[in-house]
């Protein structure tokens, strides 16, 4: 008869041996090639790439602007020097123009009705207009 520590060891023997049949009819875990790694870093690049493209499409578009039209743009800007910047900016109906420094920004000029230095043709019925002259005179035509 057999002892009860050598039935023990006889299960103990059958189950590794079962286990061991069984990992060998299992597929082996694949190694990781130099082909999975070149597709992985293609896929992280053209990801990478379209966010570039959507960063860059969004600065160039200005974002997501509200649905109607906006009622503050930037019209223009001047440098006077390295850090001082002559700027006009559109509120509403009204121009305002800003001298803006690295410490302040200071309100110089507000423009209103027919002041404003660029009118839309819309709104302006004299061709007289600053923003007509220099218009006129760009495209080298004579004065009307």
């Amino acid at each position: 008869m057999l002892s009860r520590l050598g039935l023990a060891w006889i299960l103990y023997f059958a189950s590794s041996m079962a286990c061991a049949e069984e990992a060998a009819l299992r597929p082996s875990a694949r190694m990781v090639s130099t082909a999975d790694v070149a597709q992985w870093l293609l896929a992280l690049l053209a990801v990478l790439a379209i966010f570039a493209i959507a960063v860059w499409l969004l600065r160039k578009t200005g974002g997501f602007s509200p649905a109607g039209k906006s009622q503050l743009a930037l019209l223009g800007g001047l440098s006077l020097g390295m850090r001082e910047r002559l700027v006009l900016v559109k509120v509403g109906d009204k121009q305002i123009l800003l001298g803006v420094t690295p410490g302040r920004i200071d309100n110089l000029m507000t423009l209103e009705g027919e002041q404003r230095l660029f009118q839309s043709p819309a709104t302006s019925n004299d061709s007289a207009t600053f923003a007509a002259k220099l218009q006129q005179i760009m495209q080298g035509r004579p004065n009307d």
